[in-house]
Protein backbone atom coordinates (compact mmCIF):
# COMPACT_ATOMS: atom_id res chain seq x y z
CA UNK A 1 0.00 0.00 0.00
CA UNK A 2 3.01 2.60 0.96
CA UNK A 3 4.54 1.49 -2.33
CA UNK A 4 1.38 2.07 -4.24
CA UNK A 5 0.95 5.48 -2.62
CA UNK A 6 4.71 6.37 -2.93
CA UNK A 7 4.32 6.09 -6.68
CA UNK A 8 0.84 7.95 -6.74
CA UNK A 9 2.25 10.62 -5.09
CA UNK A 10 5.48 10.55 -8.18
CA UNK A 11 3.12 10.09 -10.68
CA UNK A 12 0.72 12.71 -9.84
CA UNK A 13 3.56 15.75 -9.35
CA UNK A 14 6.21 14.49 -12.30
CA UNK A 15 2.74 14.85 -14.43
CA UNK A 16 1.70 18.02 -12.62
CA UNK A 17 5.24 19.35 -13.41
CA UNK A 18 5.30 18.12 -16.96
CA UNK A 19 2.48 19.61 -17.91
CA UNK A 20 2.87 22.73 -15.95
CA UNK A 21 6.19 23.25 -18.20
CA UNK A 22 4.68 22.46 -21.61
CA UNK A 23 2.40 25.38 -20.93
CA UNK A 24 5.30 27.30 -20.33
CA UNK A 25 7.16 26.48 -23.64
CA UNK A 26 4.44 26.17 -25.77
CA UNK A 27 2.43 29.52 -24.64
CA UNK A 28 6.20 30.88 -24.97
CA UNK A 29 6.46 29.47 -28.23
CA UNK A 30 2.59 30.63 -29.53
CA UNK A 31 3.47 34.18 -28.88
CA UNK A 32 6.77 34.37 -30.22
CA UNK A 33 5.31 32.98 -33.41
CA UNK A 34 2.38 35.26 -33.24
CA UNK A 35 4.89 38.28 -32.67
CA UNK A 36 7.11 36.96 -35.54
CA UNK A 37 4.28 36.42 -38.07
CA UNK A 38 2.45 40.22 -36.96
CA UNK A 39 6.16 41.60 -37.54
CA UNK A 40 6.33 40.32 -41.24
CA UNK A 41 2.87 41.45 -41.85
CA UNK A 42 3.47 45.01 -40.46
CA UNK A 43 6.57 45.37 -43.40
CA UNK A 44 4.76 43.83 -45.86
CA UNK A 45 1.98 46.48 -45.27
CA UNK A 46 4.89 48.97 -45.47
CA UNK A 47 6.30 47.55 -48.71
CA UNK A 48 3.32 47.48 -49.90
CA UNK A 49 1.63 51.15 -49.10
CA UNK A 50 5.23 52.30 -50.64
CA UNK A 51 4.32 50.45 -54.13
CA UNK A 52 7.11 47.56 -53.46
CA UNK A 53 10.18 49.76 -52.26
CA UNK A 54 11.12 50.80 -48.71
CA UNK A 55 10.09 54.50 -48.16
CA UNK A 56 12.67 57.48 -48.96
CA UNK A 57 13.41 59.93 -46.31
CA UNK A 58 13.12 63.38 -47.58
CA UNK A 59 15.80 66.03 -46.46
CA UNK A 60 13.31 68.20 -44.18
CA UNK A 61 12.42 65.19 -42.56
CA UNK A 62 13.57 64.58 -39.12
CA UNK A 63 14.86 61.24 -37.83
CA UNK A 64 12.75 59.55 -35.53
CA UNK A 65 14.08 59.69 -31.75
CA UNK A 66 15.51 56.69 -30.74
CA UNK A 67 13.98 57.67 -26.67
CA UNK A 68 10.94 58.59 -27.48
CA UNK A 69 9.03 56.35 -24.67
CA UNK A 70 11.19 57.77 -22.40
CA UNK A 71 10.61 61.48 -23.28
CA UNK A 72 7.14 61.11 -23.63
CA UNK A 73 6.15 58.05 -20.89
CA UNK A 74 3.62 60.34 -19.10
CA UNK A 75 1.57 60.73 -22.71
CA UNK A 76 2.16 56.87 -23.50
CA UNK A 77 0.42 53.96 -21.80
CA UNK A 78 2.63 50.55 -22.37
CA UNK A 79 -0.03 48.96 -25.31
CA UNK A 80 0.70 51.94 -27.25
CA UNK A 81 4.47 51.50 -26.41
CA UNK A 82 4.46 47.96 -27.64
CA UNK A 83 2.64 48.43 -30.26
CA UNK A 84 4.02 51.18 -32.03
CA UNK A 85 7.68 50.53 -30.53
CA UNK A 86 8.13 47.16 -31.64
CA UNK A 87 8.58 47.56 -35.20
CA UNK A 88 11.30 49.94 -35.97
CA UNK A 89 11.30 52.19 -39.45
CA UNK A 90 14.76 50.72 -40.35
CA UNK A 91 13.51 46.83 -40.46
CA UNK A 92 12.17 47.61 -43.88
CA UNK A 93 15.34 48.72 -45.06
CA UNK A 94 16.75 45.30 -43.43
CA UNK A 95 14.13 43.54 -45.47
CA UNK A 96 14.67 41.01 -48.15
CA UNK A 97 11.91 40.87 -50.48
CA UNK A 98 10.20 40.11 -54.47
CA UNK A 99 6.98 41.17 -55.77
CA UNK A 100 5.34 39.48 -58.34
CA UNK A 101 2.20 40.86 -60.41
CA UNK A 102 -0.04 38.79 -62.01
CA UNK A 103 -3.19 39.88 -64.16
CA UNK A 104 -6.84 38.97 -63.45
CA UNK A 105 -6.96 35.99 -66.06
CA UNK A 106 -3.99 34.38 -63.67
CA UNK A 107 -1.11 35.31 -66.24
CA UNK A 108 2.04 36.67 -64.74
CA UNK A 109 3.44 39.78 -65.94
CA UNK A 110 6.30 40.95 -64.05
CA UNK A 111 8.33 39.62 -60.95
CA UNK A 112 10.59 41.83 -59.61
CA UNK A 113 13.70 40.15 -57.51
CA UNK A 114 15.92 43.10 -57.43
CA UNK A 115 15.63 43.17 -53.18
CA UNK A 116 16.67 39.74 -52.49
CA UNK A 117 20.03 37.64 -53.85
CA UNK A 118 18.82 33.98 -52.83
CA UNK A 119 15.45 33.79 -55.26
CA UNK A 120 15.90 34.47 -59.42
CA UNK A 121 13.16 35.10 -61.90
CA UNK A 122 11.90 31.81 -62.48
CA UNK A 123 11.94 30.61 -58.87
CA UNK A 124 9.74 33.88 -57.90
CA UNK A 125 7.26 32.89 -60.93
CA UNK A 126 6.69 29.25 -59.15
CA UNK A 127 6.31 30.82 -55.86
CA UNK A 128 3.79 33.50 -57.58
CA UNK A 129 1.61 30.39 -58.97
CA UNK A 130 1.83 28.87 -55.70
CA UNK A 131 0.62 31.56 -53.97
CA UNK A 132 -2.36 32.72 -56.16
CA UNK A 133 -3.41 28.59 -55.75
CA UNK A 134 -3.97 29.57 -52.32
CA UNK A 135 -7.46 30.70 -51.01
CA UNK A 136 -5.99 32.80 -48.16
CA UNK A 137 -4.78 36.58 -48.60
CA UNK A 138 -1.51 35.99 -46.76
CA UNK A 139 0.09 32.91 -45.65
CA UNK A 140 3.85 31.03 -45.95
CA UNK A 141 5.26 29.32 -48.86
CA UNK A 142 8.68 27.67 -47.45
CA UNK A 143 10.01 30.25 -45.24
CA UNK A 144 8.68 33.28 -47.54
CA UNK A 145 5.92 35.01 -46.05
CA UNK A 146 3.33 36.88 -48.54
CA UNK A 147 0.62 38.72 -48.85
CA UNK A 148 -1.82 39.73 -51.64
CA UNK A 149 -2.63 43.14 -52.82
CA UNK A 150 -5.59 43.30 -54.71
CA UNK A 151 -6.74 46.14 -57.41
CA UNK A 152 -8.64 46.79 -60.44
CA UNK A 153 -6.37 45.56 -62.90
CA UNK A 154 -4.21 43.10 -61.35
CA UNK A 155 -2.92 41.63 -58.04
CA UNK A 156 0.23 42.23 -56.66
CA UNK A 157 2.12 39.24 -54.51
CA UNK A 158 4.65 40.41 -52.10
CA UNK A 159 7.09 38.38 -50.95
CA UNK A 160 9.22 38.63 -47.51
CA UNK A 161 11.93 36.62 -46.40
CA UNK A 162 11.35 35.51 -42.67
CA UNK A 163 14.34 32.83 -42.78
CA UNK A 164 16.42 34.22 -40.13
CA UNK A 165 13.42 34.70 -38.18
CA UNK A 166 12.37 31.78 -38.67
CA UNK A 167 15.57 30.04 -37.87
CA UNK A 168 16.03 31.71 -34.50
CA UNK A 169 12.31 30.89 -33.41
CA UNK A 170 13.16 27.27 -34.18
CA UNK A 171 16.35 27.78 -32.01
CA UNK A 172 14.95 29.48 -29.05
CA UNK A 173 12.04 27.31 -28.99
CA UNK A 174 14.21 24.03 -29.11
CA UNK A 175 16.48 25.72 -26.28
CA UNK A 176 13.05 26.52 -24.01
CA UNK A 177 12.81 22.57 -24.26
CA UNK A 178 15.69 21.56 -24.15
CA UNK A 179 16.11 23.23 -20.73
CA UNK A 180 12.58 22.12 -19.38
CA UNK A 181 13.53 18.76 -20.09
CA UNK A 182 16.93 19.16 -18.22
CA UNK A 183 14.50 21.39 -15.19
CA UNK A 184 12.01 18.52 -15.46
CA UNK A 185 14.65 15.77 -14.60
CA UNK A 186 16.43 17.03 -11.85
CA UNK A 187 12.55 18.08 -10.20
CA UNK A 188 11.67 14.64 -11.12
CA UNK A 189 15.06 12.80 -8.95
CA UNK A 190 14.62 15.32 -6.55
CA UNK A 191 10.99 14.20 -6.21
CA UNK A 192 11.96 10.84 -6.02
CA UNK A 193 14.34 11.05 -3.50
CA UNK A 194 12.31 13.20 -1.17
CA UNK A 195 8.96 10.98 -1.72
CA UNK A 196 9.93 8.46 0.86
CA UNK A 197 10.19 11.01 3.10
CA UNK A 198 6.84 13.01 2.44
CA UNK A 199 5.41 9.47 2.52
CA UNK A 200 7.15 8.30 5.90
CA UNK A 201 4.41 9.64 8.33
CA UNK A 202 1.72 7.59 6.67
CA UNK A 203 4.23 4.72 6.54
CA UNK A 204 4.92 4.75 9.94
CA UNK A 205 1.29 5.33 11.11
CA UNK A 206 -0.02 2.29 8.55
CA UNK A 207 2.76 -0.20 10.30
CA UNK A 208 1.54 0.77 13.57
CA UNK A 209 -1.98 -0.07 12.37
CA UNK A 210 -0.81 -3.37 11.09
CA UNK A 211 0.89 -4.03 14.02
CA UNK A 212 -2.21 -2.90 16.51
CA UNK A 213 -4.74 -5.69 14.45
CA UNK A 214 -1.51 -8.72 14.42
CA UNK A 215 -1.13 -7.99 18.24
CA UNK A 216 -4.98 -7.23 18.96
CA UNK A 217 -5.97 -10.80 16.80
CA UNK A 218 -3.35 -12.86 18.57
CA UNK A 219 -4.32 -11.71 22.02
CA UNK A 220 -7.79 -12.08 21.49
CA UNK A 221 -7.96 -15.12 20.47
CA UNK A 222 -6.76 -16.90 23.61
CA UNK A 223 -9.26 -15.36 26.08
CA UNK A 224 -12.38 -15.90 23.13
CA UNK A 225 -11.28 -19.73 23.49
CA UNK A 226 -11.50 -19.94 27.49
CA UNK A 227 -14.89 -18.03 27.38
CA UNK A 228 -16.27 -20.52 24.73
CA UNK A 229 -14.52 -23.57 26.62
CA UNK A 230 -16.02 -22.78 29.87
CA UNK A 231 -19.65 -21.70 28.13
CA UNK A 232 -19.62 -25.50 26.83
CA UNK A 233 -18.79 -26.88 30.40
CA UNK A 234 -21.44 -24.72 31.63
CA UNK A 235 -23.89 -26.02 29.44
CA UNK A 236 -23.25 -29.08 30.19
CA UNK A 237 -23.74 -28.79 34.00
CA UNK A 238 -26.99 -27.06 33.35
CA UNK A 239 -29.96 -28.91 32.94
CA UNK A 240 -32.08 -27.46 30.02
CA UNK A 241 -31.29 -24.72 27.49
CA UNK A 242 -30.21 -21.23 29.40
CA UNK A 243 -30.42 -18.48 27.59
CA UNK A 244 -27.59 -16.56 28.59
CA UNK A 245 -25.27 -19.18 27.87
CA UNK A 246 -26.90 -19.56 24.37
CA UNK A 247 -25.91 -15.78 23.80
CA UNK A 248 -22.67 -16.01 25.54
CA UNK A 249 -21.73 -19.02 22.94
CA UNK A 250 -23.27 -16.75 20.05
CA UNK A 251 -20.89 -13.55 21.02
CA UNK A 252 -18.19 -15.54 21.38
CA UNK A 253 -18.87 -16.67 17.78
CA UNK A 254 -18.93 -13.43 16.65
CA UNK A 255 -16.05 -12.46 18.30
CA UNK A 256 -14.02 -15.70 16.75
CA UNK A 257 -15.07 -14.89 13.27
CA UNK A 258 -13.51 -11.33 13.90
CA UNK A 259 -10.02 -12.19 15.33
CA UNK A 260 -9.90 -14.62 12.53
CA UNK A 261 -10.67 -12.05 9.72
CA UNK A 262 -8.07 -9.56 11.66
CA UNK A 263 -5.76 -12.18 11.35
CA UNK A 264 -6.32 -13.06 8.00
CA UNK A 265 -5.73 -9.11 7.11
CA UNK A 266 -2.57 -9.02 9.09
CA UNK A 267 -1.00 -12.01 7.55
CA UNK A 268 -2.35 -10.38 3.79
CA UNK A 269 -0.33 -7.02 4.63
CA UNK A 270 2.34 -8.72 5.73
CA UNK A 271 3.06 -11.12 3.06
CA UNK A 272 2.83 -13.73 5.14
CA UNK A 273 -0.46 -15.68 3.56
CA UNK A 274 0.94 -18.38 1.44
CA UNK A 275 -1.25 -19.32 -1.89
CA UNK A 276 -0.75 -22.54 -3.95
CA UNK A 277 -1.63 -20.68 -7.83
CA UNK A 278 -2.53 -23.84 -10.05
CA UNK A 279 -4.35 -24.22 -12.54
CA UNK A 280 -8.24 -25.76 -11.12
CA UNK A 281 -12.03 -26.29 -12.40
CA UNK A 282 -13.41 -22.47 -10.97
CA UNK A 283 -16.84 -23.82 -12.41
CA UNK A 284 -16.60 -26.87 -10.09
CA UNK A 285 -15.44 -24.70 -7.55
CA UNK A 286 -18.18 -21.64 -7.88
CA UNK A 287 -21.13 -24.13 -7.70
CA UNK A 288 -20.19 -26.37 -4.75
CA UNK A 289 -20.16 -22.94 -2.72
CA UNK A 290 -23.34 -21.96 -4.19
CA UNK A 291 -25.21 -24.81 -3.39
CA UNK A 292 -23.89 -24.30 0.05
CA UNK A 293 -25.26 -21.05 0.42
CA UNK A 294 -28.99 -22.24 -1.03
CA UNK A 295 -29.99 -23.11 2.40
CA UNK A 296 -28.74 -20.12 3.85
CA UNK A 297 -30.81 -17.99 1.33
CA UNK A 298 -34.37 -20.16 0.87
CA UNK A 299 -34.07 -19.73 5.17
CA UNK A 300 -34.45 -15.90 4.55
CA UNK A 301 -36.63 -15.93 1.69
CA UNK A 302 -33.98 -15.56 -1.27
CA UNK A 303 -32.95 -17.56 -4.22
CA UNK A 304 -29.63 -17.79 -5.73
CA UNK A 305 -30.19 -17.90 -9.29
CA UNK A 306 -26.48 -19.64 -11.09
CA UNK A 307 -25.32 -18.34 -14.81
CA UNK A 308 -22.07 -20.18 -14.59
CA UNK A 309 -20.48 -21.33 -17.23
CA UNK A 310 -18.73 -25.18 -17.77
CA UNK A 311 -15.64 -26.28 -17.61
CA UNK A 312 -13.26 -22.92 -17.16
CA UNK A 313 -10.17 -23.21 -15.99
CA UNK A 314 -8.46 -20.36 -13.33
CA UNK A 315 -4.72 -20.03 -12.69
CA UNK A 316 -5.07 -18.97 -9.28
CA UNK A 317 -5.53 -20.45 -5.30
CA UNK A 318 -8.69 -22.87 -4.85
CA UNK A 319 -9.01 -22.34 -1.44
CA UNK A 320 -8.89 -18.05 -1.76
CA UNK A 321 -11.51 -18.79 -4.47
CA UNK A 322 -13.61 -20.23 -2.43
CA UNK A 323 -13.35 -17.62 0.24
CA UNK A 324 -13.98 -14.89 -2.01
CA UNK A 325 -16.80 -16.47 -3.71
CA UNK A 326 -18.78 -17.28 -0.22
CA UNK A 327 -17.60 -13.62 0.86
CA UNK A 328 -19.49 -11.86 -2.34
CA UNK A 329 -22.17 -14.84 -1.64
CA UNK A 330 -23.12 -14.01 2.12
CA UNK A 331 -22.26 -10.12 1.76
CA UNK A 332 -25.37 -10.43 -0.79
CA UNK A 333 -27.61 -12.20 1.51
CA UNK A 334 -26.82 -9.84 4.36
CA UNK A 335 -27.89 -6.73 2.73
CA UNK A 336 -30.25 -7.75 0.21
CA UNK A 337 -33.35 -4.89 0.63
CA UNK A 338 -36.75 -6.50 0.57
CA UNK A 339 -39.56 -5.08 -2.00
CA UNK A 340 -42.74 -3.13 -1.02
CA UNK A 341 -44.67 -6.70 -0.23
CA UNK A 342 -41.21 -8.14 1.62
CA UNK A 343 -40.60 -10.65 -1.03
CA UNK A 344 -36.93 -10.69 -2.29
CA UNK A 345 -35.74 -10.49 -6.27
CA UNK A 346 -32.96 -13.29 -6.57
CA UNK A 347 -29.59 -13.04 -6.02
CA UNK A 348 -27.63 -13.29 -9.64
CA UNK A 349 -24.33 -15.06 -9.74
CA UNK A 350 -22.54 -15.14 -12.70
CA UNK A 351 -18.87 -17.28 -13.98
CA UNK A 352 -17.78 -16.64 -17.52
CA UNK A 353 -14.69 -16.33 -19.62
CA UNK A 354 -13.32 -13.35 -21.79
CA UNK A 355 -10.28 -13.09 -23.53
CA UNK A 356 -7.99 -14.70 -20.84
CA UNK A 357 -9.78 -13.35 -17.93
CA UNK A 358 -12.13 -14.86 -15.90
CA UNK A 359 -14.93 -12.71 -14.67
CA UNK A 360 -17.08 -13.84 -11.51
CA UNK A 361 -20.14 -11.35 -10.38
CA UNK A 362 -22.50 -11.34 -7.87
CA UNK A 363 -25.45 -9.38 -8.34
CA UNK A 364 -28.41 -8.35 -5.66
CA UNK A 365 -31.07 -5.69 -4.55
CA UNK A 366 -30.08 -3.35 -2.67
CA UNK A 367 -30.75 0.21 -1.33
CA UNK A 368 -29.68 3.29 -3.22
CA UNK A 369 -25.97 3.74 -3.80
CA UNK A 370 -24.34 6.77 -4.89
CA UNK A 371 -20.88 6.78 -6.13
CA UNK A 372 -19.14 8.02 -3.19
CA UNK A 373 -20.47 4.58 -1.32
CA UNK A 374 -19.23 2.49 -4.38
CA UNK A 375 -15.60 4.11 -3.60
CA UNK A 376 -15.58 3.06 0.44
CA UNK A 377 -17.10 -0.72 -0.62
CA UNK A 378 -13.30 -2.23 -0.20
CA UNK A 379 -12.40 0.01 2.72
CA UNK A 380 -11.88 -1.79 6.47
CA UNK A 381 -15.07 -1.88 8.65
CA UNK A 382 -17.12 0.32 6.52
CA UNK A 383 -20.71 -0.53 6.19
CA UNK A 384 -23.63 2.31 4.45
CA UNK A 385 -25.35 3.98 7.14
CA UNK A 386 -28.22 2.03 7.17
CA UNK A 387 -26.63 -1.29 7.84
CA UNK A 388 -24.78 -0.35 10.60
CA UNK A 389 -26.53 -2.57 13.43
CA UNK A 390 -25.58 -6.18 14.72
CA UNK A 391 -28.60 -7.79 13.35
CA UNK A 392 -26.84 -8.42 10.01
CA UNK A 393 -23.41 -9.34 11.23
CA UNK A 394 -20.02 -9.02 10.09
CA UNK A 395 -17.51 -5.76 10.78
CA UNK A 396 -17.41 -4.64 7.28
CA UNK A 397 -14.25 -6.80 6.79
CA UNK A 398 -14.90 -9.55 4.16
CA UNK A 399 -15.19 -7.03 1.22
CA UNK A 400 -11.38 -5.91 2.47
CA UNK A 401 -10.52 -9.27 2.29
CA UNK A 402 -11.63 -10.61 -0.62
CA UNK A 403 -9.89 -7.50 -2.79
CA UNK A 404 -6.48 -8.10 -0.61
CA UNK A 405 -6.56 -11.95 -1.84
CA UNK A 406 -7.71 -11.42 -5.61
CA UNK A 407 -5.09 -8.88 -5.62
CA UNK A 408 -2.62 -10.84 -4.39
CA UNK A 409 -3.13 -13.16 -6.94
CA UNK A 410 -3.06 -10.48 -9.72
CA UNK A 411 -6.49 -9.99 -10.40
CA UNK A 412 -9.25 -6.63 -9.88
CA UNK A 413 -12.27 -6.41 -8.14
CA UNK A 414 -14.72 -3.75 -8.50
CA UNK A 415 -18.23 -2.40 -7.11
CA UNK A 416 -20.80 -1.33 -9.56
CA UNK A 417 -24.43 -0.05 -9.51
CA UNK A 418 -26.02 -0.71 -12.85
CA UNK A 419 -29.48 0.76 -11.92
CA UNK A 420 -28.83 2.63 -8.70
CA UNK A 421 -30.93 -0.02 -6.54
CA UNK A 422 -28.67 -3.13 -7.05
CA UNK A 423 -25.11 -3.41 -6.41
CA UNK A 424 -23.09 -5.96 -8.62
CA UNK A 425 -19.51 -7.03 -6.98
CA UNK A 426 -17.37 -8.08 -9.82
CA UNK A 427 -13.98 -10.11 -9.38
CA UNK A 428 -11.42 -10.61 -12.52
CA UNK A 429 -8.87 -13.49 -12.28
CA UNK A 430 -6.59 -14.87 -14.78
CA UNK A 431 -7.57 -18.08 -17.08
CA UNK A 432 -5.98 -21.25 -16.81
CA UNK A 433 -3.31 -22.30 -19.69
CA UNK A 434 -5.25 -25.46 -20.08
CA UNK A 435 -8.80 -24.67 -19.85
CA UNK A 436 -10.77 -27.48 -20.20
CA UNK A 437 -13.26 -25.25 -21.96
CA UNK A 438 -11.09 -24.25 -24.89
CA UNK A 439 -9.84 -27.80 -25.68
CA UNK A 440 -13.58 -28.80 -25.96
Amino acid sequence: MIKKLRIKFILLSTISLLLLLGIIVISSSLLTYRELVSNADRVLEMIAENGGSPPHKTPHEKPREKRAFLENKDNRVFSEFWEEQMLSPEQIYEARFFIADISSDGQILEVNTESIMMVDDEDAQQYARLAQESKSTKGFLDEFRFTKVLTQEDIHIIFLDCGRKLYTFKITTFIHCLISFAGFLGIFIIIVFFSKKIVQPVSESYERQKQFIAVAGHELKTPITIIDADAEVLSMEIEGENEWIQDICAQTRRMTALTNDLICLSRMDEHRQQFSIVDFSISDVVSETASSFQTLAHSKGMAIHTEIASMLCCHADEGSVRQITSILLDNAIKYTKPNEDGSFEDILLKLEKKSHTIILSVKNHAQTIDEEQLGKFFDRFYRTEQSRNSEKGGYGLGLSIAKAMVEAQKGRIVAAAPDLESVQITVMLPAGKLSRADSA
